[in-house]
């Protein structure tokens, strides 16, 4: 996978207290990139107390593992009982489904088996199956049950997958225990979602945001203590058919890959979990519903890309980005 967001590390290390330590492993179905500053000694163990709470929030969270929350509820009988950590993320997604007017909602995974992008003998789905599914995809027809902390469905057939908000929320909790064990300077990293943890040394973490179209770098961003960033692009996942790009981005209205003239969103928060989300709903959003959304949430900044490559930015971020490659730029 190529990733569409990454740690640049090469400067400032010295300054930092203690030794660097960079580590990675596969998990989330991507690869997770720890980079922090602690004790020599203390990095190994670090880096395992982090990973291992990383896989226990894909234990019970990944579509793939029989035993998962998500899996028990999608393969009923509903109600279905989960963990009040799962029960909790699902109540938060629909109430981002609720605020992005259903650009975001984790019942799309009723149209996964149409979208098997992986197959090297991909063909879109026709528009009539896409249809015949097209109703299982609401989130108001997920029923939470607080007290009983169990999730079920109105119609039969329905599914959820946490893909847009869980690898968010795994970068929020491995942050957590690096912070429990006194690392006071680091970053974790997940595919195209990140959170980092004060500075390094007198000077921001940096990372780079990749060039949709070529391997390069588009830009870099200065990321101060706390920030998380999460970009969602049509190349991360896609597959080439008849000369068209179809990405995994899905359109909750229309069952489709998103189609609106974005080919990469980079949200800057200070939630892991809201960047995660709120990237996959602007994607599919289109400028204008961005601009309107952007209206209401003044905590959120971002980077958009369109297919002409012409960058829209947040204002805040105009001393905070740094252009590697010529580019029109409109600031937001």
């Amino acid at each position: 996978m190529r990733y569409l967001l990454f740690i640049i590390t090469a400067l400032a290390m010295v300054s930092c207290k203690g030794s660097f330590s960079r580590v990675a492993r596969p998990q989330l179905g991507t690869i997770v990139t720890l980079s922090f500053f602690s004790d020599e000694e203390r990095a190994p163990d670090i880096a395992e107390a982090v990973f291992g709470e990383i896989e226990r929030v894909e234990s019970l969270m990944s579509p793939h593992r029989p035993d998962s929350d998500v899996s028990r509820v999608n393969r009923g009988p509903w109600p279905a009982a989960v963990s009040r950590e799962t029960f909790t993320l699902v109540r938060r997604s629909r109430a981002i489904s609720v605020e992005t007017g259903g650009a975001f909602d984790i019942t799309f995974a009723a149209l996964s088996p149409l979208w098997d992008l992986e197959n090297e003998h991909f063909t879109p789905p026709a528009r009539g199956a896409v249809a015949a599914r097209l109703f299982l995809v609401d989130y108001r027809n997920a029923v939470l049950d607080p007290d009983a902390l169990t999730v079920a469905f109105r119609r039969p057939g329905m599914r959820i997958g946490l893909g847009g908000v869980a690898k968010g929320y795994a970068v929020e909790r491995a942050i957590e225990v690096m912070k429990s064990l006194g690392v006071e300077s680091g970053i974790v990293e997940a595919g195209g979602d990140l959170q980092v943890i004060g500075r390094k040394g007198r000077r921001p973490w940096l990372t780079g945001l990749r060039h949709p179209r070529r391997d390069a770098i588009l830009l870099t961003i200065d990321l101060e203590d706390g920030d998380s960033a999460a970009t969602s692009g049509d190349y991360e996942r896609f597959a080439v058919h008849g000369g068209r790009r179809y990405h995994h981005i899905m359109d909750p209205r229309t069952g489709f890959p998103a189609d609106w003239g974005l080919i990469s969103v980079t949200v800057i928060s200070r939630s892991a979990v809201l960047s995660d989300a709120y990237a996959t709903a602007i994607f599919v959003m289109g400028l204008d519903g961005i601009r309107e959304f952007l209206g209401r949430h003044g905590e959120i900044d971002v980077i958009l890309v369109d297919e002409a490559m012409k960058l829209y930015v947040s204002e805040r971020l105009h001393k905070r980005i740094t252009l590697l490659e010529k580019a029109e730029v409109e600031w937001l």
